[in-house]
Formats: C-alpha cells, sequence, structure tokens
C-alpha cells in the first residue's frame, strides 16, 4: 500500500501525491534474502511489479579514501558515476519504468535538471516507451545530449526545476509521470544503495547525502530502516544531508523550524546543478529521517564543492559538483574521527566537465 507520511491516510491503489498534498510511501511487507544482480537482487524488500527490467544498475564500487586516512581511517566513497546512465538516479528509474511498462503505459514525462532525464530517457528506450523530458534552459549540454542520444524529447522551460514540474503537471494526463519525489516507485529503487552497503561494509555510523528534492536521503534512511526491521542488521546510521549554499531551502527549514521551505533570492546560481531545487517533494520527509537518526544539515559554497572535486579526482574519482558536495560538508562539519563513514558520490565527472575548468590547479 501508500502510505502518507504527513497525515497517516493510505491507499491501496498506485497514484502521485496524497489527498493532503504530501507525497506518498509505499510500505508494505519485506524479506531481507539477496538474490542476482542490479536493483532486483533486493526484490524481497521492493513493492510488486507486473514486469522487470534492469540495465545492470547497482552494485557500484565503494571506494576507500586514501588521502584522508590519518583523519578519517574509515571514510568510503560510494560512486554512484558507475552506474548505466552516470548517476544514482538509475536505481529508481529501474523501478519506475519498470511500473510504468507493467502497467501498459506508452509515454513517461519526467522533470529534470539532467539526470534523472537521461536516466528515464535511457531505460524508457530499452523498455520501448517514448519519454519526454522537461529541464531548465541552463541545463549542461552534455546532460541534454545524453537525454537527446537515447531519443527522448527534450522540452527547455525557463527556470529552475520547479517551473519544469509545473510545467509537466499541466500536462499530466498525457504521461506517466516518472520523477523522484512524485513517483513512490522511485525511492523504493534508490533504498537499495543502503542495501548495497550493507553487504559491503555492514550499518556505516555516519552516512552523507547530497539533497536537492530529499528523495535520496529519504530513500537512504528508509532502506537502513528496513534492514533493520527485517532482522537483517542491529544499528541505524547518522544521517547528514548537504545543500548548496543559495540553494538550501531544507537546511534553512531545518535550522529556523520554519513550516514551510523558504524560496532561494532571485537571481542565486549554483556550480551543483543537480541539486539547485527550489521546492523538495520529499523535504519534510527529510528532515524526519534527519532527526530520527540524530543527523544534521548543512550547506556548502561553490568554493568549497570545487576543492573536494578536486580532491576527488586526486583520488581517482571523477565527480560531477553536487556529487563533491559531500566531501565537502565533511571538511567543513566534521572533524577528526575513527568512525565509519560513507559518502555518496552522485554522479559522473562527465556530466558536467565544464565545472572542472573552474577549478584552480
Amino acid at each position: 500500500m501508500f502510505e502518507c507520511p504527513e497525515c497517516g491516510k493510505t491507499y491501496s491503489r498506485f497514484r502521485y501525491f496524497c489527498r493532503c498534498g504530501s507525497v506518498l510511501l509505499w510500505k508494505g511487507k519485506t524479506l531481507w534474502n539477496p538474490e542476482g544482480e542490479g536493483v532486483w537482487r533486493y526484490s524481497g524488500m521492493l513493492p510488486p511489479v507486473k514486469e522487470r527490467i534492469s540495465m545492470g544498475e547497482g552494485w557500484t564500487p565503494l571506494v576507500k579514501n586514501r588521502d584522508f586516512v590519518r583523519k578519517y581511517p574509515e571514510m568510503y566513497y560510494k560512486f554512484e558515476g558507475d552506474n548505466p546512465t552516470g548517476s544514482f538516479k538509475d536505481r529508481g528509474t529501474a523501478l519506475v519504468i519498470s511500473h510504468a511498462l507493467g502497467e501498459g503505459y506508452g509515454k513517461v514525462g519526467v522533470a529534470s535538471t539532467g539526470n534523472m532525464g537521461a536516466s528515464v530517457a535511457a531505460y524508457s528506450a530499452y523498455a520501448n516507451i517514448s519519454a519526454e523530458v522537461f529541464v531548465p534552459e541552463d541545463t549542461p549540454p552534455q546532460k541534454i545530449t545524453q537525454i537527446i542520444a537515447y531519443g527522448a524529447r527534450v522540452r527547455k522551460v525557463k527556470g529552475t526545476f520547479s517551473e519544469c514540474f509545473s510545467k509537466l503537471w499541466e500536462n499530466r494526463r498525457k504521461y506517466y509521470i516518472a520523477m523522484t519525489g512524485v513517483n513512490p516507485y522511485y525511492l523504493e529503487g534508490e533504498k537499495t544503495v543502503a542495501f548495497e552497503i550493507f553487504e559491503e561494509i555492514g550499518v556505516p555510523d555516519t552516512v552523507v547525502v547530497p539533497v536537492g528534492t530529499g528523495g535520496l536521503f529519504t530513500a537512504v534512511w528508509k532502506g537502513f530502516k528496513e534492514l533493520k526491521q527485517a532482522g537483517a542488521s542491529k544499528k541505524l546510521p547518522v544521517m547528514v544531508g548537504v545543500q548548496a549554499e543559495g540553494f538550501s531551502p531544507i537546511v534553512r527549514a531545518w535550522e529556523e523550524g520554519l513550516d514551510r521551505f523558504p524560496m532561494p533570492d532571485p537571481g542565486r546560481h549554483t556550480i551543483a546543478s543537480s541539486i539547485a531545487v527550489k521546492e523538495p517533494f520529499n523535504g519534510w520527509t527529510a528532515i524526519d529521517a534527519v532527526n530520527e537518526s540524530k543527523g544534521f544539515f548543512c550547506s556548502v559554497t561553490d568554493n568549497q564543492i570545487l576543492r573536494a572535486m578536486k580532491k576527488l579526482a586526486a583520488e581517482g574519482i571523477f565527480a560531477e559538483p553536487a556529487s563533491a558536495a559531500t566531501l565537502a560538508a565533511v571538511e567543513k562539519e566534521i572533524g577528526r574521527t575513527d568512525e565509519r563513514i560513507v559518502l555518496l558520490v552522485t554522479g559522473h565527472g562527465l556530466k558536467q566537465p565544464a565545472a572542472y575548468a573552474r577549478i584552480n590547479h
């Protein structure tokens, strides 16, 4: 069934939003019995679907840090750039497009800052479903090229992710909506990153996640909680969420105890375009997760992100700016520790290679 995290109402049938306006989360019986590959390795922990598709997503490298071994002897990078389209989005898309295919949809629509659009375009092509992707007009050209290469139609929108979603929602009767925050199947695929981390090194003490809509953050926490509920683990990690300074509505709402997400200042920009989100669909569930885990949110500047990108590259990890925000946060907020820390590096540097021109070598 699908449950509203705000009012508690449940629905037996698939839908995008609760009647109260909140997003929905899937809730059902889970069984920890990993077998096979891709996200479907964890089918016992996932909602049932009529069709299953996979392009080999998941089981991405967990790389132990080298340079910070004295300060952080147990720090790891979960490199999601190794997924089929170069970002963590493929985990969620595998579930979403599987559901769309099983329900007989022939066309999907998505609003995206680039990575989700590329993922939906690729998996739709694989499933022989047409896709239409709404992106901000300043989306990096490399991301748009990738979307077009898979045969999807790109619709550029003046504004940010929020304006893209508005355009998509206006035309919602034309599509199956295949996007983070709105489609509850998406988070179910995303939570598999928690399962992989657990299989590789157990439950970490701290997990650091870049935050845009709040969906990945919500999903990772949901995954670790379900591992404990299924009897597979006995502990939970502290969750740390990172946003870009100037685009940090979740950070501000959490720090100031607000009952709504403040809008960023007009004209603000960030190099971390993948997490430049004004209206986070999963913002409140992300705040619930950080409070429940006794973690925290923080924001980092573009300069801090650029320095982190350079350090990651020096360790052999080519990360897009939003991905490097996790390392920037650790350097800014976490002192020397022997705790086991996992940083999610969510996208490949080839998604936004021009950003590296700003690094002062």
